[in-house]
């Protein structure tokens, strides 16, 4: 997916700003995960660490499917998946 610029289509950006977005909405999700575990490790009320452990479900269904729209959109990271069994 990498060709000089002159040659990149208007297409072909769109759906590399596109990955940059996805990526970085990627990167949030897993900080967010990250955060509410480190909160549920301090927290004393144990429906405060039931509703972040419920969050944090929903947190990694957003990675998963974050993960499989990029590899939809990007040929190359879908071929590291499958190198990778994933």
């Amino acid at each position: 997916m990498d060709y000089p610029l002159e040659e990149r289509d208007d297409e072909q950006l769109d759906i590399e700003d596109d990955l940059e977005m996805l990526r970085e909405d990627l990167v949030g999700e897993l900080q967010a995960i990250n955060q509410y575990q480190e909160h549920i490790e301090s927290m004393e009320s144990e429906e405060a660490v039931t509703t972040l452990e419920h969050i944090i479900g929903e947190e990694k269904e957003h990675v998963a499917e974050l993960l499989k729209l990029i590899q939809n959109l990007d040929p190359v990271q879908a071929e590291k998946f499958k190198e990778e069994n994933l």
